[in-house]
């Protein structure tokens, strides 16, 4: 077998799948053999789906970059803890550079991905069976994902779709280019998928899963193309109004309902979720990053959390007091343990104050904003969208939801807003359902262009859409919370130009050719 060396050079990724054809063989078939039967093809297949789960934490930062730098969570200093080299206020501040942790960490993990993709897809190759050509369907279909959040987040990338026969220092691409090759690849496997009217598809590509993802590549076509497109919106709509056409799927009455285990897997509403299981597959560990000391008190959980990230006051102040999201998606103010008596530390009771003032509570910006131990320690709301189940331990078991169908409302409303300047009533309709179910009403003057994005992101708050949506909504460059605090920080204003993540440092070594002008 020829071995590539691509993924672990230019990538900085482990190369996989490659046998060494000195090692003793227990069977007849080799790695360039298989798949040969139908049997084999079908579960051929599966180690695409292993990057998903590396992306949720610090071992790929999908996820943590996602929301870090958005408006929507903050990973503040505290004194001397959580300031890890600057990862987390880089992130906030838009002052990331090639050699950050996330910027590599991010990069290595997708392509990681992207390389097991085309690894199978090579081996498949050959096989015209109906069941290999399903089954390279679903492939190319979760590859899409991988490429979506890969030029999604840093622009001109390479775009490979073969393992064995790939350059060895491929040249960036323009984005345009990606984004053209991605829809036009979904539009024609989508229809090949398995659909999850059959639920036990939801962790897997599905055709519902293609149909999202091509809606939301539409809806941020003018973002990657650097051209506004009627034609976007339009097909848009069309994939969300064949979503929204089948019957098997429906919003859930409790929002909450989607973030609980128990009930989140046979949601009509989730559409492509990544499941984690605290033993056997871990890595969401949230719970864990932004519960204050005292969560195992709270939960009654096994581990004791980190007193980490919370959420930016101005998102919190997005919410009204009466808003089932607000109270189901944060933990804010005075603090009881799971019996309900008092949390107290000494003759104070811990109050989760949602109202943090800085960034950076080093010890010298403290003593400047006469910021005291305890609001140091317990300010911010923390995040408790995911079940928080007894006796949970650093990795949770929950089913996030990367999409579900209230994002497919909210996608089509949009792009109405966008293509017609108004919102269809049959939209509108499935808009007030997700208002009624949060206990909220329609804002004055209705869904707009001007509001629309707040709405997203109080429905989709912690799902890894956020930075995405402000760079479509031409706010990801504005200064936002912390930002303006320039005379303690030191920090500079975000630009256009971080909009995307650079090409980390050590993929520019291995491969010069990433840092010349994309083709």
């Amino acid at each position: 077998m020829k071995k590539k060396l691509l993924y672990s050079t230019f990538l900085v990724a482990v190369a996989v799948g490659c046998t060494d054809l000195n090692e003793e063989l227990y069977s007849g078939i080799t790695a360039d053999d298989y798949p040969q039967t139908d049997e084999q093809a079908a579960v051929s297949h599966l180690s695409s789906y292993n990057a998903l789960a590396n992306l949720f934490d610090d071992a790929g930062y999908w996820f943590l970059t996602q929301e870090i730098s958005s408006d929507e969570l903050v990973g503040p200093t505290r004194a001397a803890d959580w300031s890890d080299g600057g990862r987390w206020v880089q992130l906030q501040y838009h002052t990331w550079a090639p050699n950050h942790d996330a910027v590599e960490a991010m990069w290595r993990t997708i392509w990681t991905g992207i390389g097991e993709c085309n690894q199978i897809i090579d081996k498949l190759g050959a096989n015209e069976s109906e069941v290999a050509l399903k089954t390279k369907a679903e492939v190319e279909a979760i590859r899409s994902l991988y490429y979506f959040w890969l030029f999604d987040n840093y622009g001109d990338v390479p775009y490979l779709t073969t393992y064995y026969d790939a350059p060895d220092q491929p040249y960036r691409i323009k984005s345009a280019s990606v984004f053209d090759s991605l829809t036009t690849k979904l539009e024609h496997v989508w229809p090949m998928l398995n659909s999850i009217e059959s639920p036990v598809y939801k962790s897997y590509a599905s055709k519902e899963m293609a149909l999202t993802l091509l809606a939301k590549l539409y809806l941020n076509g003018a973002v990657y193309t650097g051209s506004e497109n009627s034609e976007y919106y339009a097909k848009t709509i069309e994939y969300c109004d064949e979503l929204l056409s089948y019957d098997y799927m429906g919003l859930e009455d409790n929002v909450m309902d989607l973030f609980k285990v128990a009930s989140s897997e046979a949601s009509e509403e989730m559409i492509f979720m990544v499941p984690f299981n605290e033993a056997t597959k871990t890595g969401f560990r949230l719970h864990m990053r932004s519960l204050g000391y005292i969560g195992d008190e709270i939960f009654n959980m096994s581990s004791e959390p980190w007193n980490g990230f919370c959420t930016i006051p101005t998102f919190f102040d997005k919410y009204d007091d009466d808003d089932v999201r607000k109270q189901g998606y944060l933990l804010y103010g005075p603090q009881f343990d799971y019996m309900g008596a008092p949390i107290m530390d000494g003759d104070m009771q811990a109050n989760h104050d949602p109202y943090i003032r800085i960034p950076e509570m080093s010890t010298a910006n403290m003593a400047i904003e006469g910021i005291e131990n305890f609001e140091m320690t317990y300010s911010g709301a923390r995040v408790q969208k995911y079940e928080i189940y007894a006796g949970a331990v650093n990795d949770l078991t929950v089913n996030f939801p990367v999409f579900r169908l209230a994002d497919v409302v909210f996608m089509k409303a949009e792009a109405e807003l966008r293509l017609n300047g108004n919102v269809s009533s049959e939209t509108m309709v499935l808009v007030n359902q997700i208002w009624a179910r949060a206990n909220q009403i329609a804002p004055a003057g209705g869904l707009t262009l001007d509001n629309i994005l707040d709405e997203r992101g109080k429905e989709l708050f912690c799902e890894g859409h956020r930075r995405t949506d402000m760079i479509r909504f031409g706010t990801f460059d504005k200064p936002f919370w912390g930002m303006g605090q320039t005379d303690m920080t030191g920090v500079p204003e975000p630009n256009a130009i971080q909009n995307t993540f650079p090409i980390p440092a050590s993929a520019l070594t291995s491969n010069p050719n990433l840092g010349l002008d994309p083709l």
